[in-house]
């Protein structure tokens, strides 16, 4: 063969990649001798229309499934579905690195400290909002007396700018022994305010006029501080959501593949895990696809950034992590059976469909 033949060979065998390892071993050489000796007649090397075809070829291959079998079907469906979500949270977990870093618990305990005056015990602690992101938020009890004048002041010192400020007069109850209950008054305060992509609410409640009570004076205060949300995380988690379907259908198909090659007791043991598999992905799938139903839906607008789920909602504490370890272990081990009994137990009678060029 001389050095130009040998280099199209190259080219061709490069391009066949694009095809599943099992069918280009079945049929590699076939279609690069096909390719050679059309090219004797042609341009002598592949064309852009050439490669372009071959690598098209290659990809429908890869999510082709094996005829006359409906269980590889649901199987490719339900693949689909369960990486769907995996794909859809990745995307979103990435689309919140470009969003602005929230304050540490101790810039915003500086700050809850600085409004309150002369705080009592702060308490810090993280959450997340309904579209996944970071959220940190600071609630003190006891204080300095009453000043809106300080509350201002300590946002625009430290760099906020206030959105909405407002005052309001009301009384809490001290006495609930008398008809009707004993008020104290109090003065409510409700703010609003953002710095360079993130946003902070807080509210704090003075009682006045409740000496008698133990009451007088002090401050019940909470502040939240997230970040934006950021631009990129529609588009990467609608990203990440198609990328974990195509994903998800690939490797069901490469696996219908070999599962056909295996004996029976071995394709039972497969069926057995991969069912396992699935259903333990049930509740991380509802989980994971009811959090990309938020960062689809949600206000990005609304005043706080949170949703709240009833009793009803809420999925028993360690089902996800344990229902995700059962179906990882299940899949390690239906995979593993299958590759391993896919190089013993070879079919000859099983074919690949015939090759397209």
């Amino acid at each position: 063969m001389t050095a130009a033949p040998a280099a199209h060979e190259r080219r061709y065998r490069r391009l066949l990649w694009a095809y599943p390892g099992s069918y280009r071993r079945r049929h590699g050489a076939e279609i690069v001798t096909t390719l050679l000796e059309l090219a004797e007649s042609g341009p002598g090397r592949p064309t852009a229309a050439q490669a372009l075809h071959l690598v098209a070829c290659g990809i429908r291959q890869r999510f082709r499934l094996p005829a006359g079998r409906p269980l590889a079907v649901l199987t490719a469906v339900l693949a689909a579905i369960a990486l769907g979500a995996l794909g859809g949270a990745g995307g979103t977990w990435l689309g919140w690195q470009t969003a602005t870093p929230v304050p540490s618990g101790d810039e915003v305990r500086a700050l809850s400290a600085a409004i309150a005056g002369d705080p009592g015990e702060i308490h810090v602690y993280p959450w997340k909002t309904a579209t996944n992101g970071s959220v940190v938020a600071a609630t003190t009890q006891g204080g300095a007396p009453y000043s809106a004048e300080r509350v201002r002041t300590a946002l625009t010192s430290a760099g906020w700018r206030i959105t909405t400020f407002t005052e309001t007069p009301g009384g809490v109850v001290v006495d609930f022994s008398t008809n009707p209950h004993t008020e104290a008054a109090a003065r409510f305060i409700r703010f609003a305010a953002t710095k360079d992509g993130l946003s902070l609410t807080g509210d704090s409640m003075t009682v006045a006029g409740g000496a008698d009570y133990g009451i007088d004076g002090p401050i019940d205060q909470r502040l939240d501080v997230w970040a934006d949300t950021p631009a990129a995380l529609l588009p990467l988690a609608i990203a990440g959501l198609l990328l974990g379907v195509l994903a998800g259908w690939l490797l069901a198909a490469a696996l219908a593949y070999r599962i056909r090659q295996l004996r029976r007791v071995h394709w039972t043991a497969v069926a057995a895990l991969g069912a396992a598999a699935f259903t333990a992905a049930v509740f991380p799938a509802f989980d994971l696809y009811r959090n990309l139903y938020q960062v689809l839906v949600y206000d990005s607008g609304a005043p706080n950034p949170y949703i709240v789920y009833g009793p009803s909602d809420q999925l028993p504490a360690g089902l996800v992590p344990a229902c995700i370890g059962v179906g990882l272990l299940a899949l390690a081990a239906a995979v593993l059976i299958t590759a391993a009994g896919a190089r013993t137990d070879p079919d000859p009678t099983t074919q690949d469909p015939a090759p397209s060029t």
